[in-house]
């Protein structure tokens, strides 16, 4: 028999705790709505694993150990059976240095996070109990758009900006299809994994938010007339956004996480009663550490960064907005350096130690099979690993058990693209 239990805490920072996703931490102003951790728990005979889901923008390998050690130490000897996933907003804190640094962490708030996560994680196993298994599909193909593009001048562009003269098409395509599980209990529906490729990038500013996931859940909870929690995997999105270069509509706010949550919504919902049962015969927890070879710069990209931090070595970061994924495109100075700088990091200070790095997955019988790639994987990834996949139904999810950034193609990083 299949035992599921659920749990959550909310995780919302204090005012003025900065925020990660773009170039600059931005001590925050407040909060849209409430940012939370998930824990998931399966019991399948004498095995308990399940899916640990923050809403935070990333977290690093180290934080991932914490998380497992505190869960360990409060008894719950499956810490290793979690699969620990972020659903990437951009308007949550820092809670590692990537994509920042030490001084940019909240100490006080890391440390409130495992308290957090080890009491959902524990009420969670607490409401272990009876369950069915549902799984389906639903597909959305309007809300998310490749963000490479084929330049005139031969180039691939990263986020070339709207309505740009100089695009040809998109380097690649999307992932429309969007894979389910449900769980019900007493004849209700009580819970759902839904995998989504898109980045959660649509706020801007320096206002908590849990982006669209956040929304979504509302969206899906209002119509069904009671809180069904929902956990948002995030999928392969490392060459996907949710910017339409086709128009000038203005893309970034909270707006746009409102509008984007209800389309992922409604596709979800069109789905939800179709969904069908499953009866695996186990659920098991698998991982694989494997060593990350370190990022290698050559004489010329060296140079070239070099160039420009000596260029725009004094600009100053603009406002909050002015520091989103769309800064790239305008040629914000400060974005550039700040690019620049990390690229002259990765030789003026390697890696001292190996790194190592988890690949995990959860495997529901030969119905479900979950992977968790500790990156931002673009979307070719994902489509390869379906297609090899011999699980009925194959979810891929991206920044789980920490996060060492994007993993394009091979072609990918021949072509460049920002």
């Amino acid at each position: 028999m299949i035992r599921f239990g659920f749990a959550r805490e909310n995780i919302t920072p204090t005012r003025g705790i900065p925020l990660c996703g773009y170039f600059e931490p931005r001590p925050n102003k407040g909060a849209y709505d409430p940012l939370c951790v998930k824990a998931a728990l399966f019991a399948c005979g004498n095995e308990i694993s399940g899916i640990v889901s923050f809403d935070l923008c990333l977290f690093d390998r180290a934080l991932t150990k914490r998380f497992q050690e505190a869960v360990r130490e409060a008894g719950m000897d499956f810490a290793g059976n979690l699969l620990f996933c972020a659903t990437h907003t951009h308007t949550g804190p820092y809670v590692s240095p990537l994509f920042g640094g030490d001084d940019t962490v909240d100490k006080t708030y890391v440390e409130s996070l495992i308290v957090k996560t080890v009491s959902a994680v524990k009420r969670a196993f607490a409401n272990l109990s009876g369950a069915e298994l549902l799984t389906g599909r639903s597909t959305c193909g309007n809300l998310a758009f490749n963000r490479r593009f084929w330049m005139k001048d031969g180039s691939v562009l990263t986020n070339p900006g709207k309505l740009n003269p100089n695009i040809i098409k998109p380097e690649g395509g999307i992932i429309p299809d969007i894979p389910m599980l449900a769980v019900r209990q007493e004849g209700r529906l009580v819970f759902l994994l839904v995998n989504i490729s898109n980045h959660t990038d649509t706020i801007g500013g320096d206002v908590v938010s849990a982006d669209w996931p956040g929304r979504m859940e509302q969206e899906i909870q209002h119509s069904v007339g009671y809180d069904l929690p929902v956990i948002m995997l995030t999928a392969c999105q490392g060459n996907i956004n949710h910017f339409n270069v086709e128009n000038d509509v203005d893309q970034t706010n909270y707006g746009e996480a409102c509008r984007i949550g209800r389309g992922y919504a409604s596709a979800i919902l069109s789905q939800l009663y179709a969904l069908k049962p499953i009866a695996p015969a186990f659920i098991r927890a698998k991982s694989v550490e494997m060593e990350m070879p370190p990022t290698t710069v050559t004489d010329r990209e060296y140079a070239e960064a070099k160039a420009i931090v000596e260029k725009f070595s004094g600009t100053k970061a603009a406002t909050a907005d002015d520091l989103t994924s769309e800064g790239i495109a305008k040629g914000n100075a400060y974005v550039q350096c700040f690019f620049a700088r990390a690229l002259m990091g990765c030789r003026d200070n390697p890696l001292k130690e190996k790194r190592i790095e988890t690949l995990f997955s959860l495997q529901f019988g030969g119905e479900l099979g979950i992977v968790g790639i500790p990156g931002e994987p673009f979307i070719e990834i994902q489509t390869a690993i379906q297609a090899a996949s011999h699980y009925r139904l194959t979810m891929v999810g991206a920044l789980c058990m920490g996060a060492i950034g994007y993993i394009g193609m091979p072609e990918s990083y021949g072509r460049g693209g920002g």
